[in-house]
């Protein structure tokens, strides 16, 4: 039973440090972090909450918008949300861009059950811009591939660095994507957490990409249950 329960909690002497996130979280955030010796879970949202929630994974790596009640959230980093186009087209002659400059375009989307179509929708409508679907693509990579075959234009993460031939602008009136580490309350202390975390914070100085500072980042998302007029809510 001790041993059982030493391996749940993450205090095995000789468990191996388990890492749970996302496709994107991989491939453009987490990079050294990964490496011969760590576990890997690859999943959505819900697959990395659920894998710290259960002590298969000693720390997970996420986006979240409400904050869960019974995990602690460190937050990592923020990023713009950025329009992909062809750098021949006429919007990357703009600094920066607004939804607004969206308006006609034909989009590349994920498909309609994913939290950044969801997002990216609501801001769509609430700021009366239309567009017309280009194709629905999972994972960021697709959607890059679509973008340079000319199918259409693709709002992606500010941590996606767009490849050779296409540009990124930043649409400065959609949120920040607020990316976290996630792991058990009470395990803030241990080796396997603190050295998980270490690593992807390592990994997050060297990345190519730039995070959003906090001035200009999006609130910091509220634990749920928590009113919007809580001025605690947590630093942005």
């Amino acid at each position: 039973m001790t041993a059982f329960l030493a391996d749940v909690h993450g205090t095995a002497p000789d468990r191996v440090p388990t890492l749970a996130a996302g496709e994107g979280a991989y491939l453009y955030l987490l990079g050294d972090a990964v490496h011969p010796g760590v576990r890997l879970i690859n999943g959505g949202r819900a697959r990395t909450l659920a894998a710290v929630r259960t002590g298969r994974a000693d720390l997970g790596v996420a986006v979240l918008d409400v904050l869960p009640p019974d995990v602690e959230a460190v937050p990592l980093a923020s990023y713009p949300q950025v329009l992909v186009m062809p750098d021949d087209h006429p919007l990357t002659a703009r600094p920066h861009l607004t939804l607004a400059d969206l308006a006609g375009a034909a989009l590349i989307v994920p498909p309609p059950a994913g939290p950044h179509r969801i997002t990216l929708e609501r801001a769509l409508r609430a700021a009366d811009v239309p567009w017309s679907l280009a194709v629905e693509a999972e994972g960021w990579p697709l959607m890059l591939h679509f973008v340079s075959l000319r199918i259409g234009l693709a709002v992606v993460n500010g941590c996606v660095p767009p490849p050779p031939g296409l540009t990124g602008r930043e649409i400065i009136d959609l949120p920040a994507v607020p990316y976290y580490a996630l792991h058990l309350p009470g395990r803030a202390d241990d080796p396997l957490v603190t050295g998980l975390l270490a690593a992807v914070r390592a990994s997050l100085r060297s990345a190519p990409c730039t995070s959003r500072s906090p001035s200009t980042s999006t609130p910091h998302p509220r634990p749920s249950g928590t009113s919007s007029r809580t001025s605690n809510a947590g630093p942005t």
